[in-house]
């Protein structure tokens, strides 16, 4: 059996994550159909199952028939496979398995140090990939590419590109040769990246224009419709008038305060403050925490909308 897995390069970095389990996601699953009563006391079967936890037996989904679940853990067990079997240089991987909504969602992060490349500011940035699956229908199980800027932290959101690198529905037939064999292309993603990095650090922005980006990314009501009345306004006349938003203000304020000192007023310390916001800002006081990694992916999805709409203006 070693011999077989020493045919992959890879095989001695993905076995220091298997040695390490799966963490949050090591739990089992199960499936059971639902069950209804009429008024007339009659009760009956639907043609749909609920699948749960075994551990805990918390529901995470309701499915058709023919829906075939995998448990988290073999789904990362997958992943691991995808990457053992590719071409990326795994040294000093970093795997981060998070969850939420009870085990619906699962996220696992991998971070690549040895694909270490320049941003436009001089700093550096790694590759990561992230590893996306649900039972609840939010997404298939997707491998999607993105990267950690060394100083700040922040998940730069890749836009270029094909962002997703590889998609499955069929969660118990993942083509794991195949998987191996495409998700090389991120690289070329990231260089692709790159590029439009270096091309935002040389497009200047205006104060007028930087504002009415972070309004438009967090959808700022009531700030969009009086700007749109008036149209001479000034952003501290938003500010002073209309209902905070503190999604806004956090943009706003390390926009303004730290990434303007930074880099410059340029569209590079936009896609900056923007994506410190995805990666840093805290949760609203309505979020539970342990959905944290959901509203983590769901900025970084706000974040990819925004920068499409600008991008294509600039």
């Amino acid at each position: 059996m070693s011999i077989l897995l020493d045919l992959f390069k890879n095989t001695k970095h993905i076995n220091k994550l298997r040695d390490i389990g799966y963490g949050v996601a090591g739990f089992d699953i199960s499936t059971a159909k639902l069950g209804y009563k009429t008024e007339s006391g009659h009760e009956h079967h639907s043609t749909k199952k609920v699948i749960y936890r075994t551990d805990t037996g918390r529901e995470l989904g309701v499915h058709g028939e023919r829906y075939r679940p995998v448990a988290p853990k073999h789904m990362i067990d997958s992943t691991r496979k995808i990457l053992e079997r590719s071409d990326l240089n795994l040294e000093g991987i970093k795997e981060t398995i998070r969850m939420s909504h009870g085990g619906g969602r699962t996220y696992v992060q991998y971070d690549l140090p040895s694909h270490r490349y320049k941003t436009a500011d001089g700093d550096t940035a790694t590759l990561s990939l992230l590893a996306t699956t649900s039972f609840d229908g939010t997404w298939p199980f997707l491998i999607s590419v993105g990267a950690v800027q060394s100083a700040c932290l922040n998940m730069q959101v890749f836009t270029s590109g094909n962002v997703a690198v590889y998609k499955s529905k069929h969660t118990v037939g993942l083509d794991i040769d195949h998987g191996s064999n495409v998700i090389v292309k991120c690289l070329d993603v990231f260089e692709n990246q790159r590029e439009l990095w270096d091309k935002w650090w040389h497009i200047d922005v205006s104060k007028a224009e930087a504002f009415k980006i972070f309004a438009d990314a967090v959808n700022w009501k009531p700030a969009l419709v009086y700007m749109k009345e008036k149209p001479d306004y000034t952003e501290e006349e938003v500010l002073s008038r209309v209902r905070q938003n503190k999604n806004f203000l956090y943009i706003w304020s390390q926009y303004s305060n730290h990434y303007v000192k930074k880099f410059g007023k340029n569209y590079w310390s936009v896609y900056n403050a923007l994506t410190d916001w995805s990666s840093h800002a805290p949760l609203s006081k309505r979020s539970n925490k342990e959905n944290s990694a959901a509203v983590i992916v769901k900025r970084q999805e706000v974040v990819r909308d925004s920068i499409s709409k600008w991008e294509l203006a600039a």
